[in-house]
């Protein structure tokens, strides 16, 4: 009985030893992603908008620069990692005064008058670097709202009825 152990024992112990390991392929795992952050655009409505001055009488510019001012605001729609938003202002600029923006309209005399109404009211000049012609706003609930002004102003020459005409270019950047 005892041979008859021991030979069981070697028989296995020789069926473990003849028992070896076999090499595995190996394969590497590659990952690819991508962080992106978040976007801002203009709102919807301020994208291609008309914002008509009230009209006015060659008279009322008799004592001021400027009249008939409208207050208006400009929006842009952020997602929740925006923190702040550039709005930068280009345009023509007067020829009878480089702080203002042209009138291509019928009126002699006149041109527009941009500002920026908070905190105080502050021209946002069509000349300026773009360090002056832009105004940055904090995001509050996924927007930032910049309240502007715009108005007649007189260039210096001699005032005429007419139109106002004149386009100014808003792109915003955010970060």
């Amino acid at each position: 009985m005892f041979l008859r152990s021991i030979s069981l024992l070697l028989a296995m112990t020789g069926g473990l030893a003849s028992f070896s390991a076999q090499a595995a392929t190996t394969g590497t795992l590659t990952f690819a992603g991508q962080v992106d952050a978040g976007t801002c655009n203009l709102a919807a409505g301020d994208e291609n908008r008309t914002i008509t001055l009230p009209t006015i009488k060659i008279s009322d510019l008799d004592a001021t620069p400027s009249a008939g001012q409208l207050d208006f605001e400009v929006s842009a729609d952020c997602e929740s990692d925006i923190r702040n938003v550039i709005f930068l202002f280009t345009g023509t600029p007067s020829a009878g005064n480089g702080e203002l923006f042209a009138n291509t309209g019928g009126s002699k005399g006149t041109a527009l008058l941009l500002a920026h109404r908070a905190p105080a009211l502050s021209t946002i000049p069509a000349n300026g670097t773009p360090d002056q012609r832009s105004r940055t706003v904090a995001t509050s609930g996924n927007k930032a709202v910049l309240t502007l002004a715009a108005a007649y102003h007189k260039t210096g020459e001699a005032i005429t009825q007419g139109s106002l005409a004149s386009a100014v270019t808003v792109s915003i950047t955010y970060n």
